[in-house]
């Protein structure tokens, strides 16, 4: 498996997945998240990393928030459009972009961060340990990472509930069975993240599920018709046990633990 590059599935990016009800739930979900437990952690005027950023969203939420942002990603079409939005929101001077892998973020000499977004990055990677490495080097001690990721238990529940027996299990990893593009195909399992967070000097602050309802619901009109109950009640459950377990997403809020003092 290689690490995928957007490049040439921007827009469509842009429309099938962020122009969609589950865009727009998760995007709700992520700042309601980042809102309550990471914002009000940081300084005023944060130096923050938004590593695969894609488009930007999320990381100009935070730069209208205050804070100034190093935006990264491996799409140069991805970096443009994330350009051309900050720019129509006139945040374009909060933005540093940076085009390339992070797993060579070290050659650009960053420094660490005060605070550090990774949405939906570990689960189009080779090596997700890599990048969770990475990750821990440009943040400062005790800073948080926000890292959301395509849950393997979520997509197995998405199959069954649809009756996609033939793709559960090692059959979702693997080029056996149908699949649609902008799918992730290699979803991730909870535990997994964790044991390779920690093993990189991580403490899990938060655990929570992005998409616990919207991707189960049997009447798929209700995605649009009920959308802002929908987004209400995924905010609800989302920190919830059972349901934080079974999102299509999951969020995990990481602190990078502090050095012993001498």
């Amino acid at each position: 498996m290689s690490d995928t590059n957007f490049d040439g599935r921007a827009a469509k990016f842009a429309n099938n997945i962020y122009g969609t009800s589950k865009g727009q739930v998760r995007e709700a979900v992520l700042w309601h998240l980042l809102q309550q437990q990471w914002l009000p952690t940081l300084p005023t005027q944060a130096r923050l990393l938004d590593a695969g950023g894609g488009q930007g969203q999320m990381a100009r939420k935070v730069a209208a928030a205050g804070h100034n942002v190093v935006l990264t990603d491996l799409s140069q079409e991805m970096l443009a459009l994330a350009q051309q939005q900050a720019q129509d929101q006139q945040l374009q001077s909060r933005f540093e972009y940076i085009h390339g892998p992070i797993q060579q973020l070290q050659q650009h000499q960053l420094g660490q961060f005060d605070g550090i977004m990774c949405h939906a990055v570990l689960e189009w990677v080779s090596e997700p340990e890599t990048v969770l490495a990475q990750l821990q080097q440009h943040l400062k001690p005790g800073g948080l990472l926000s890292l959301a990721f395509f849950n393997h238990q979520g997509a197995e529940l998405h199959n069954l509930v649809a009756g996609n027996f033939d793709n559960l299990g090692a059959a979702m990893t693997t080029k056996k069975t149908k699949r649609v593009r902008l799918v992730p195909q290699h979803p991730l399992h909870n535990e997994q993240v964790l044991v390779l967070a920690q093993a990189q000097g991580f403490e899990l602050v938060e655990q929570a599920g992005v998409r616990v309802i919207h991707d189960y619901l049997r009447d798929k009109s209700l995605q649009q018709s009920q959308l802002t109950r929908l987004i209400e009640l995924e905010i609800e459950y989302c920190s919830k046990p059972l349901y934080r377990e079974i999102g299509r997403y999951t969020h995990m809020l990481l602190r990078k633990r502090e050095l012993p003092s001498c």
